[in-house]
């Protein structure tokens, strides 16, 4: 295959009037083009997925610590100090056992594909505007 385009690129360097140099390159382009659509179309569907996906997890991630009694525990720090620093271990046990780390978990997961598609989209969008500067 490449030897058959090197072969026709050197005919058409030696014959500029037939124009296939500018042809293949404008259809080299096009398809630059058209695949950097398709590739933001995705990441852009992907980071809206992600978005809607975060914030429903952040409401339920706020629903499973007020269901856990992390709160409760935490609010127990500042309330009665006294008993947090005579059983800290208890506590600190108390308090990692109530946390929901699925839901945290989940969170994370979407977030950072959230940023990820972002930052995709962004490196796409640059490559479009380099795209069609040449």
């Amino acid at each position: 295959m490449s030897d058959n385009l090197s072969k026709l690129l050197k005919q058409a360097y030696n014959h500029p009037e037939t124009g296939l140099s500018d042809d293949i390159w404008r259809v080299i382009k096009l398809k630059q083009a058209r695949n950097l659509k398709m590739q933001s179309l995705s990441y852009s569907l992907i980071g809206v997925l992600s978005l809607g996906g975060f914030v429903f997890m952040s409401f339920y991630l706020k629903e499973q610590f007020a269901l856990s009694g992390f709160f409760e525990y935490v609010s127990l720090a500042f309330s009665d100090s006294g008993a947090v620093a005579l059983y800290w271990k208890e506590y600190l046990l108390s308090l990692a056992d109530s946390v929901p780390i699925a839901s945290l978990g989940a969170s994370a997961f979407l977030l950072l594909s959230m940023l990820i598609s972002v930052k995709k989209i962004v490196h796409q969008y640059k490559s479009q505007l380099l795209l069609n500067q040449n």
